[in-house]
């Protein structure tokens, strides 16, 4: 059985009843004695980053939902391994907090939308929570791999990714979103 660690997705039941999380996919960053912690993939938000602040400047970034936790947070999902002050979590995929090296990046150059992600918040989970829910059939665990986690299509990315999957899990991914339309 797959166990939570950076690097890995988090797919959430077909009918997980936290509308937080309904049809998401996460992509866990952190899992240590402390807790967990993780990012929405397929949730763009409204707004693009330039309208939610001016550090950046006048860049086009589409702004994503991270998750509940801290709303007013921003964090960075980027395939740009050189950049100062960032973690990776998996091939190809790292995580900053700090918006500083990257803001003396963009100020200078494009970079493509395909690698890299902003997110307003984070999803988290207190020790012990995330493998409670796990146990309870809340999620299902795969690996991640960049093309999930800078999708050009995130809406459609928790059918895609359980589809790649195959067998039983290509099945659900054609679970209809309202059991009681089928």
């Amino acid at each position: 059985m797959k166990k939570p660690s950076p690097g890995m997705l988090l797919v959430a039941e077909p009918y997980l009843p936290d509308p937080n999380f309904f049809r998401s996919v996460v992509l866990l960053v952190e899992h240590n004695a402390g807790g967990s912690l993780g990012f929405v993939l397929n949730r763009p938000a409204p707004v693009q980053v330039k309208e939610v602040t001016d550090y950046f400047g006048e860049v086009e970034y589409p702004l994503f939902r991270g998750g509940p936790v801290a709303p007013n947070t921003l964090h960075v999902l980027h395939a740009i391994g050189h950049l100062a002050e960032s973690q990776r979590i998996t091939e190809g995929v790292y995580w900053t907090g700090n918006p500083r090296p990257l803001r003396a990046i963009l100020a200078t150059r494009d970079i493509p939308t395909s690698i890299i992600r902003f997110f307003a918040g984070y999803a988290g989970w207190a020790p012990g929570q995330l493998e409670a829910e796990i146990a309870q059939h809340s999620w299902i665990l795969t690996e991640a791999r960049p093309e999930y986690v800078f999708s050009s299509q995130p809406e459609s990315l928790w059918r895609k990714v359980l589809t790649d999957m195959g067998g039983k899990y290509a099945f659900i991914a054609t679970f209809p979103d309202d059991p009681r339309v089928n």
